[in-house]
């Protein structure tokens, strides 16, 4: 028995051949096709916001029928759909691929979700893929001012592993730049506790013009 062993490479389904000789059995180059189906997982960890549901996606692929796919929590317990705050599309197949989807209504701090796949295709039992969610939060406050004076509003985030992209829309919705006139937009950095503080200066002729009330918003981007 001779064993060719394919330790990394292979990305699609290949075929490799054997050849053999032998002066015993008077035979040259006596070829066999022999042929690697590859079955793959594909994941991607995630940065998210505490307040905000989320999704982790398990993607399978090489397949010719449906897998098996079980999520397990971050302390190793079996999730079901039945679970509050647990939603599991286990996925169809399709054109070879399948992706298991797991909703998660509210994290809170960085955790990590495993993916199990089975298929009976591939003979794998319980293969397991580790998903980590990274967790960040975002704490604001709303305040009540005075339009002779200039004010700012500030836009904190928490649990951040490198600093986040921060953009800040007026009342209207639009996009508020530093080149426009009375608006002074720090987009704050990460500090060493994983914190950034953006903040949003609204000099007085801005606020004269506002309504009683008024809603701006800090839109972050992170991971």
């Amino acid at each position: 028995t001779t064993t060719l062993t394919v330790t990394n490479g292979v990305s699609a389904d290949s075929t490799f051949s054997c050849k053999v000789s032998s002066t015993e059995w008077n035979i040259v180059d006596e070829k066999t096709l022999i042929t690697l189906n590859v079955f793959a997982v594909v994941f991607e960890d995630k940065t998210v916001l505490t307040a905000q549901e989320q999704t982790i996606t398990c993607s399978m692929t090489g397949l010719s029928e449906t897998a098996t796919v079980v999520w397990n929590n971050p302390t190793g317990s079996v999730i079901t759909s039945t679970q509050d705050d647990y939603t599991i599309d286990v996925g169809a197949l399709s054109a070879g691929a399948q992706d298991s989807i797991l909703t998660i209504g509210r994290v809170s701090a960085d955790s990590t979700f495993s993916c199990k796949v089975s298929s009976t295709e591939w003979n794998i039992v319980d293969e397991k893929t580790l998903i980590t969610l990274n967790v960040f939060a975002v704490v604001f406050e709303d305040k009540t001012v005075l339009t002779a004076q200039e004010q700012t509003i500030t836009c904190t985030m928490t649990g951040l592993s490198e600093t986040a992209t921060v953009v800040w829309n007026n009342p209207t919705g639009s996009v508020i730049t530093s080149t426009q006139d009375d608006y002074t937009i720090d987009v704050g950095t990460k500090d060493d506790a994983g914190a950034q503080n953006s903040v949003l200066t609204i000099g007085t002729i801005k606020l004269a013009a506002l309504p009683t009330t008024g809603t701006f918003t800090c839109v972050v981007t992170s991971g």
